[in-house]
């Protein structure tokens, strides 16, 4: 086949302009990814995005020739930490910047996904203005901090202050023991539905174990973890303390019906149907609880204000501070295989600095911007961030979930009066042996 002169010069000078697209295309790529930044997070969050924006803006201006690119991660909690640590394996496609559970943290830490940052926070000046227990909550099993918390969460007493008020309890509230909390759900058993309201059921998974167990464990002398040994605390005095106080909720009839009770759709009904209702005394609940009150929420409440009221949760006999809460929440962490740690680090102090950590209505990590008016503008908001005083974060290693699962497994079988609290402790002690290895255990 002949090809005229006109087509064969054509044909060459698209080749050679194609060659040099290439080769200049992968230069640029080669010289950006040295000035762009990747941080990723779980999608859909607006307030997140918008966050994100506006430090991407700050950092931008004050570094010329860096570019932040913000990349979604659409997926359910469930599926958020599979997706990064798929990210995070691998050199081509580590994110500089992930937004990281604490609960994954430590798990990730030991995995070797995430960089130690200790020797950074420790030069940083800001880090003073984090609450210390928080801190204390971004760190691996190796006592090196992984994380910069960019929001947390807190549990507590919610309380309906007119049926308190018409059952003749102070209001406020302020709860010194175990046995005040049961007995003012006594008192209010007559006049209400639920006179106190905890999650109980292995279908509200987690929330069993957080919002409910260890609530109550962490108010006791005991633990569930030795960090000192590295062990599974089984069969303590706490634990068992813990399953009989839900017994006794249970066994007087001071919570809800086991017909719905202990179902996954039973929280929601709680806080969407029957507290707006009056109808619920007492909630074990988190912060975020009030939300669903708002405009925006899911059962818009205007009195919401005038009828609810929030208390921190006793320890079992006033011991220690005499209040106890636990918490989670979501911290910003450089990858190990990382291209630009520094440049990432540096883009995490701006993100996180007084000025520009503004995550939704998302409890702050920081005791400064807890301090600001427009802040202790929300209801309650002051006196909740407060509880970061003396909150507990969860023992999140390799076989936590396993051991979670187990607190579940225990805590409605109480609930259902399948088991006594001794059974149900014995056989959590049996389940969790088998489940995490004996030589992971101690009693």
């Amino acid at each position: 086949m002949k090809f005229s002169k006109k087509f064969l010069i054509l044909l060459t000078v698209l080749i050679s302009t194609i060659s040099l697209v290439a080769c200049s295309g992968g230069e640029k790529d080669d010289a950006s990814s040295d000035k762009t930044i990747e941080v990723v997070y779980k999608s859909p969050d607006d307030s997140f995005k918008a966050w994100m924006e506006e430090a991407k803006k700050d950092f931008e201006e004050s570094n010329e020739g860096i570019n932040v690119k913000i990349t979604p991660i659409d997926s359910n909690e469930g599926n958020y930490p599979n997706k990064t640590i798929l990210m995070m394996k691998s050199d081509d496609t580590a994110p500089d910047i992930v937004m990281e559970d604490s609960e994954g943290l430590k798990a990730d830490a030991a995995a070797g996904y995430l960089e130690p940052i200790t020797s950074k926070v420790e030069n940083w000046e800001d880090w003073k203005h984090f609450y210390d227990p928080v801190k204390n909550g971004v760190k691996g099993e190796d006592g090196k901090t992984y994380g910069v918390p960019i929001s947390t969460d807190v549990r507590g007493l919610w309380y309906n202050k007119t049926v308190f008020k018409e059952a003749g309890l102070d209001v406020p509230w302020n709860p010194k023991t175990w046995d005040d909390v049961l007995e003012a759900a006594k008192t209010i058993k007559d006049d209400v539905k639920v006179p106190i309201w905890m999650n109980s059921g292995k279908a509200m998974g987690e929330g069993t174990t957080m919002q409910t167990f260890l609530m109550l464990l962490y108010g006791t002398d005991s633990k569930l973890y030795n960090d000192e040994t590295g062990k599974w605390v089984l069969g303590s005095e706490g634990f068992l303390d813990s399953l009989e106080f839900i017994d006794e909720v249970h066994s007087n009839d001071l919570g809800p019906s086991l017909s719905w009770g202990i179902t996954g759709q039973a929280g929601a009904k709680i806080s969407t149907e029957l507290m707006p209702k009056g109808e619920v005394g007492i909630a074990l609940d988190g912060n975020w609880m009030s939300g669903n009150w708002l405009e925006s929420g899911n059962s818009p409440w205007p009195e919401w204000k005038e009828n609810i009221d929030i208390t921190a949760m006793p320890t079992q006999n006033g011991q220690a501070n005499g209040k106890v809460t636990v918490s989670g929440g979501w911290t910003l962490a450089i990858p190990s295989k990382a291209d630009n740690k520094d440049l990432a680090w540096e883009f995490i102090k701006t993100a996180t600095s007084k000025e520009n950590l503004r995550y939704g209505t998302a409890l702050t990590p920081r005791k400064d911007i807890a301090e600001l008016e427009d802040y202790q503008q929300l209801t309650y908001q002051q006196k909740i961030t407060d509880f970061l005083d003396f909150t507990h974060y969860r023992p999140t290693y390799d076989s936590y979930p396993l051991v979670s699962s187990n607190i579940q497994k225990a805590v409605e079988a109480v609930t259902t009066d399948t088991l006594s609290p001794k059974e149900a402790m014995e056989q959590f002690k049996e389940d969790v042996k088998r489940d995490v290895g004996e030589e992971k255990v101690e009693e």
